[in-house]
């Protein structure tokens, strides 16, 4: 995901229900519900960019984190985009997807802040065979409230070419 920051005590947060078959395709274990935090990013294979600006931060239900208490339970990835200028950028990255299908990438998200100001931009950029970053093919912008939303994308894909979701 790709996390435009704010100036301002703000975090963003996102919850990946069921990438599928995203999945079952690049990793080999396809199950109704996809994949979650619970285990971090890495069971998952989802990498932190190499490129971008600051990272995305795992949040585990087992064990204590310094968010503020009226954030949500549960295990989920966070950027706190107070700390960093307007413009920088967190970008996380899901496995590439090769194979002719349309794709279903299926999250919850929250932009939050303790005032309720603009927390930043949550992008979702596709990357075709390993080129530049595109222009989001979703966006959202501000203070989203204290409730996960859920979000819904249909990502096609034509072989040859490979293509990679980064939020």
């Amino acid at each position: 995901m790709d996390v435009a920051a704010a100036a301002l005590p703000a975090f963003v947060a996102l919850w990946l229900l069921y990438p599928w078959p995203l999945l079952g395709s690049a990793l080999g274990q396809f199950s109704a519900g996809g994949c979650t935090f619970d285990d971090g990013p890495g069971a998952c294979d989802y990498h932190q960019d190499l490129y971008d600006d600051f990272e995305w931060v795992h949040v585990s239900a087992q064990e204590p984190h310094y968010l503020p208490p009226e954030m949500p339970q549960g295990s989920y990835m966070v950027v706190d985009s107070s700390n960093h200028d307007p413009g920088e950028k967190a970008r996380l990255q899901l496995p590439t997807m090769k194979e002719n299908d349309t794709h279903c990438i299926d999250f919850s998200y929250l932009l939050y802040s303790q005032k309720g100001l603009n927390p930043g931009t949550l992008n979702i950029l596709v990357r075709v065979n390993k080129g530049p970053l595109a222009n989001p093919i979703w966006n959202v912008t501000g203070f989203t409230g204290r409730d996960w939303l859920r979000a819904e994308l249909a990502v096609s894909t034509f072989w040859p070419n490979e293509y990679q979701v980064i939020p």
